[in-house]
């Protein structure tokens, strides 16, 4: 739907509210996806969906209620049946503590900086053409593909009954996951992308990837890590899992108030992380997909929640800012804009790495797996391995380790551990296709060295 249009239904609608005195944000989200699957080296699955979403909320006296529905972009009487579904939810809402905020929408902002007419353009040959390019000559009897590439268009608009004027969005995103798996000694490795743009579709950066790792699993000895510390270069999908994390408990100020947060209000200006250790939330950086302003219309510039290891400060959501008193920072967004800043180490792959001499024996896990929250006010995260860890062992040899299982608290991994962080970084997002589209990515160095992470448990095969 054109964004004219996508606006109009949604003044519609606003006007429809205050005809029944009710006051209201909505939320209308339109995504054409595409998604193509393999298993077994072959295409199992090739679709493609174009839904468009509305949720309401309707505001009383301390009280909201929701209504959303999934229907057809022209349908405007199914979704006016969704305000009126709000409307008469909200006398029998639960009262709550604090009196939410419906805010009016200064004027239109359209954002279509992270689109690119040539992903809506790919059809599933162009999908099966790059793919054979990247996995060319690798497959094998045993080592066969998997993995699935979703590509698509999301457009978001929102308006509240406060103005006629509105945020609309839209960006495009490519997600490409491949593995390859050997049936007989149960080993797998993988190479992903992700971007906006077709122009940065690089199928030779993920055959090099592929190959050389499938190369050390064909022919280095697979052999159990010993349950002991170790220094550990983590990849960027590893990384981007931790800082997932670390949004959520580090640096919200909802988790802070609700006693879910590692960090607290006496470590604001405080140097309480390495100095290697600079994050931004940074709306200017075009391959997070970014929200210029957020859905109430605020405009949002870059800013560091720490610099150097020094806390800036929490970020507030409204909703959370009207429950404790705060001020809302203009993150009421789908998707944060995160970047982790590079460092000074001058390395740009696992291969390079590899290839140096080194002075102990290093463990390099690219991705985790089975990660879960231990303890939010100490930030201690577990997971494993999965997907082509690699045993460099100090004499230069290379070992195929089988997964391994860490718990480490976000603190000991971005603190005094933190050793050397790659000058590239790269961005890592997740191209959605199970829930409703949203482009995201947040941006990470393309290695880290963490000293002194404790193997709690090794498995003895794979």
């Amino acid at each position: 739907m054109a964004k004219e249009n996508a606006i109009k239904v949604l003044q519609e609608l606003a006007a429809y509210a205050r005809l029944k005195n009710a006051r209201a944000m909505f939320f209308w989200q339109s995504e054409d996806s595409r998604f193509v699957r393999y298993a077994n080296s072959a295409v199992s699955l090739n679709t493609r969906e174009i839904l468009t979403k509305l949720n309401v909320t309707v505001y009383g006296d301390r009280k909201k209620a929701s209504s959303s529905i999934m229907t057809d972009a022209e349908d405007l009487d199914s979704m006016k049946k969704a305000v009126d579904k709000a409307v008469e939810m909200l006398p029998f809402a639960a009262p709550l503590t604090y009196q939410p905020i419906v805010s009016a929408i200064p004027e239109t902002v359209v954002s279509e900086e992270a689109y690119d007419s040539a992903v809506v353009s790919m059809t599933s040959s162009d999908i099966i053409a790059f793919v054979e390019e990247a996995v060319a000559g690798l497959e094998t009897e045993d080592i066969l593909l998997s993995g699935n590439i979703s590509s698509g268009v999301t457009e978001q608009a929102f308006m509240s009954t406060e103005s006629t004027e509105a945020v609309y969005w839209r960006a495009t995103d490519i997600g490409i996951t491949l593995v390859l798996s050997s049936l007989q000694d149960k080993w797998e490795v993988n190479a992903e992308q992700f971007t906006g743009w077709v122009k940065d579709l690089d199928a030779g950066a993920l055959h090099n990837r592929l190959s050389w790792l499938t190369k050390q699993y064909t022919t280095a000895p697979s052999e159990r890590v010993p349950e002991q510390p170790f220094t550990v270069v983590f990849g960027p999908a590893a990384l981007a899992t931790y800082l997932d994390y670390f949004s959520w408990i580090g640096f919200n100020g909802g988790a802070l108030k609700r006693g879910f947060a590692m960090m607290n209000a006496d470590d604001i200006g405080q140097k309480v992380l390495s100095d290697k250790f600079t994050l931004m939330e940074d709306p200017t950086l075009i391959e997070t997909y970014p929200r210029p302003v957020d859905q109430f219309g605020r405009a949002r510039a870059p800013r560091p929640i720490f610099d150097k290891g020094v806390f800036h400060g929490f970020v507030w959501r409204q909703s959370d800012a009207d429950e404790f008193g705060e001020k809302a920072t203009g993150h009421d967004v789908t998707s944060l804009s995160v970047a982790l800043k590079g460092g000074d180490w001058k390395v740009n792959t696992i291969q390079e790495f590899a290839a140096l001499p080194r002075d102990r024996d290093v463990l390099y896990i690219p991705y985790l797996h089975y990660t879960g929250l231990v303890n939010p006010t100490k930030g201690i995260v577990t997971g494993t391995s999965r997907f082509g860890p690699l045993w460099l062992k100090k004499d230069g040899s290379i070992a195929v380790p089988y997964n391994v299982r860490f718990t480490m608290s976000l603190k000991d991994l971005f603190g005094d551990n933190l050793r050397l962080v790659s000058e590239k970084t790269v961005p890592w997002g997740e191209s959605s296709h199970y829930r409703s589209r949203n482009p995201g990515a947040t941006i990470v160095p393309v290695l880290a060295c963490v000293d002194n992470i404790n193997i709690e448990l090794s498995n003895q095969s794979f």
